[in-house]
């Protein structure tokens, strides 16, 4: 029952992923800070009543917390599912520390007398709690910088105003990430290198050795091939080559569903790229990714690998393509 209690509280935490990407709780400090807590909280209690050292001396203060700190967040943020999700928040509290408390804490006391001659693989076990460490040092990470992650470069100004594209977006849109980064040379200095975007032409200007080493023969391009320089809407643009992974995913890309000489293109899936001209010689090239963030078991099942894998991973790759694109307009300028 300890270990299940365990993976309930460890589930439950993750299950908080969900939060922030169908609502913008990143937006918005009040909320944040609060489903920050919450997460963090309920991992350390799950940790702990599986008996990982340090986190079992602080599961039931760890468990306290995250409650607080999950019924705040959804008081004040009023989501569409706060009523369940205070139930079972107060559930969990009441049948873990009311019902179970016993239990648990005569299992943490065992080990702490007995250290690793309570366990029958005391090696495997340590390893296990290493892994768990690692996990909650990663998550701690993820979640502090995550409400830069997904606005880097970017003003309050240029997330809040309407951009050329925004048609293609739910009206309702509540997942948001905007990336932005200003460019020293003309608007149309910097069109032509986005172009020629895909894995069949320049690349993607980010880290090219990282695609191949997963298996993507992507190579980026330092100068502009006039043979690239068209694109139509419905055009993909493609992310790997034919024959990936043996040509099981057939072949993955992006449709082009909106385009603007000069102005933006925008790819399904992934978000629009607007050049918005400052002067003759300055440029802010931006990124809007949008989703409508709506409720349904596989948004709720993958939210963690949303917010945790895909997010990261994005942001780094998409960071180094703007800085990418920002080098080899700079260095092309008359």
């Amino acid at each position: 029952m300890r270990r299940f209690i365990g993976w309930i509280l460890i589930v439950h935490a993750f299950a908080h992923s969900f939060a922030g990407v169908s609502h913008r709780v990143s937006e918005n400090m009040w909320a944040y800070v609060p489903w920050m807590f919450a997460m963090v909280g309920y991992l350390i209690a799950g940790f702990g009543v599986l008996r990982m050292p340090v986190a079992r001396r602080h599961w039931k203060a760890a468990l306290l917390l995250a409650t607080i700190a999950s019924m705040h967040m959804q008081v004040w943020y009023r989501p569409p599912w706060a009523t369940p999700g205070l139930v079972i928040d107060f559930v969990i509290f009441i049948a873990v520390l009311g019902v179970q408390q016993p239990r648990i804490d005569s299992d943490i006391d065992t080990i702490e007398m007995l250290g690793p001659d309570a366990v029958r693989h005391p090696r495997m076990l340590a390893v296990l709690w290493s892994v768990g460490v690692l996990v909650l040092a990663y998550v701690v990470v993820v979640l502090v910088t995550r409400p830069t992650s997904l606005r880097w470069g970017s003003t309050r100004a240029e997330r809040e105003s309407a951009l050329p594209g925004d048609e293609v977006f739910p009206a309702d849109a509540a997942y948001r990430i905007d990336h932005a980064i200003t460019v020293h040379a003309s608007a149309s200095t910097v069109w032509p290198w986005l172009v020629q975007l895909g894995q069949d032409r320049g690349g993607f200007y980010s880290y090219d050795w990282l695609e191949r080493t997963v298996g993507a023969d992507i190579h980026n391009a330092d100068r502009i091939h006039p043979e690239w320089q068209s694109r139509r809407v419905d055009d993909t643009v493609f992310a790997t080559q034919a024959s990936y992974l043996g040509g099981r995913l057939g072949r993955p890309g992006w449709r082009v569903d909106v385009l603007q000489p000069e102005r933006v293109i925008g790819l399904e899936n992934w978000g629009t790229f607007v050049v918005q001209p400052i002067d003759s010689t300055t440029t802010r090239l931006m990124v809007r990714t949008r989703g409508a963030g709506s409720a349904s078991v596989l948004a709720f099942a993958l939210a963690p690998i949303n917010v945790f894998v895909f997010e990261p991973t994005h942001f780094i790759m998409e960071r180094a393509m703007l800085r990418g694109i920002r080098a080899r307009a700079e260095g092309t300028r008359s």
